[in-house]
């Protein structure tokens, strides 16, 4: 097994970070071969594993952003370690909390992928900083999923939404809709708040949705590890009751801090929800959290039942659980690579689609489309809520823009001619769950008994 692991780890050193200019096609042929006949998904996840912790272990890389020629691998403190921050394109080194953010106003070309971000360091669109008369103003807070990784900008699903409900909300009343994209590929969930509070809460959203993914779990305790070895986090309140309940002082090394807080990172993570939510309340400002699959990742049932109690005990405005958009369809089809499962553009129309369906007949958005008018909601499955069909709640259809075109053989899914039916909603168990206090109009359907999953029996 340990030989089995340093060759894996060989290959994808010696190919996966070759610059697309000097790589070729021979080292995706590679990859393929050996992950079709060398290595099971088990090994493959525990090579990942091993190989981005020891990338976080001496420095930062955001994906592969860092590609340049010349490209080396070094050692440092025993640590593997690819390209410095300082060398690479877009990324610009922060003495604090995130470590690393996006160059504003930059562009460079990823893997045939054009990368641009505006003068708020978002990769987007330009917006301005004043929010216009007669606009609904959304932030988007995610990960290298939500930043659009492996897709061009437009193929992404924020974007897909951001036109679609537009052009909705346009035809009937004339509002505009703006989906500002606050995204960080490699931020734990509190680094991406922590950018957000910085760049997204001076642009006065009227909405925050927050994207989740399985991964959540234990990114932030992975990431502190490191922060507090450098002196980074002490005084950040996102992480402040954590770190008094541990115990753990400054002048640690990160084998240290592991060992005290690994324990614990389901506790970081409820207290790093809990101060999204109460961010958002104490200004006015509803907050829908939206759990979201990895292509080709499914989650364990037991850690996605302990991720939902923790997010539903945070006091989200609404708790959304999206993640079987991809059951029963082919992962290779869905994938940017064979070795990089972000979701591709169809992917992402998929994605889009469920969110769709999933939101938009929430009151927090519903009234763009109808004003005043609220769809009913009906008791779903595993405790959650499913709404009506959303086209017989607000009265519209969608618009060409959010449909998916015929899939390759066999088919992944019609074009997309409206939303969710209630037929497939039950199919689908898409679910909704209110939080207890909710910022926004609506039913409150959430236990108050929830609480943060702690560990143990889940």
């Amino acid at each position: 097994m340990m030989m089995r692991q340093s060759l894996a780890m060989v290959v994808i050193l010696a190919c996966g970070l070759l610059p697309d200019g000097l790589a070729g096609d021979g080292p995706s042929r590679l990859r393929d071969s050996l992950k079709s006949s060398l290595f099971n998904r088990t090994d493959l996840e525990r090579i990942e594993r091993g190989y981005y912790e020891r990338l976080i272990a001496a420095g930062r890389r955001l994906d592969d952003l860092g590609d340049v020629p010349g490209l080396r691998i070094r050692s440092r403190s025993g640590a593997t370690w690819s390209v410095p921050v300082e060398e690479a394109p877009l990324i610009v080194r922060v003495n604090d909390l995130r470590e690393v953010v996006l160059l504003p106003d930059g562009a460079e070309v990823k893997g045939g992928v054009s990368w641009r971000t505006n003068s708020q360091g978002m990769r987007d669109r330009s917006y301005l900083p004043e929010k216009p008369a007669g606009t609904f103003r959304i932030a988007l807070v995610g990960d290298s999923i939500g930043a659009g990784w492996g897709v061009d900008v437009e193929a992404r699903f924020e974007s897909i939404l951001e036109e679609t409900w537009n052009a909705r909300s346009k035809s009937a009343n004339g509002t505009t809709v703006e989906i500002l994209n606050c995204a960080v590929p490699g931020h734990a969930p509190g680094q991406r708040w922590d950018h957000f509070s910085r760049i997204g809460w001076p642009m006065r959203p009227d909405l925050v949705i927050c994207e989740s993914t399985a991964a959540d779990v234990g990114w932030d305790e992975r990431r502190l590890r490191f922060l507090l070895a450098r002196g980074l986090g002490w005084d950040s309140p996102i992480y402040h009751q954590a770190l008094v309940s541990s115990g753990v002082t400054p002048l640690l090394s990160p084998d240290d801090y592991k060992r005290t807080l690994r324990p614990r990172h389901w506790e970081i993570l409820g207290e790093v929800y809990s101060t999204m939510a109460k961010d958002c309340r104490d200004r006015g400002v509803p907050i829908i959290w939206v759990l979201i699959p990895r292509v080709g990742r499914p989650s364990d049932a037991l850690d996605q039942r302990a991720l939902l109690q923790t997010a539903r005990a945070a006091g989200f405005s609404c708790v959304v659980d999206v993640t079987s958009a991809y059951d029963g369809l082919d992962a290779a089809r869905l994938a940017v690579s064979s070795l990089d499962f972000h979701p591709n553009a169809l992917g992402h129309a998929l994605l889009a689609r469920r969110l769709d369906g999933a939101l938009r007949e929430l009151p927090e958005l519903c009234h763009l489309w109808k004003p005043q008018t609220f769809p009913p909601l009906i008791r779903g499955g595993q405790g959650g809520w499913h709404g009506e069909t959303a086209d017989s709640a607000c009265g519209l259809s969608h618009p060409a823009s959010l449909a998916v075109g015929p899939a390759p053989s066999p088919p992944l899914a019609p074009p997309y001619q409206g939303g969710e039916t209630l037929q497939e909603a039950r199919r689908n168990k898409t679910s909704c769950d209110r939080a207890s206090n909710p910022v926004g109009r609506g039913r409150v359907f959430n236990r108050p008994t929830d609480r943060p999953y702690q560990g143990g029996q889940k």
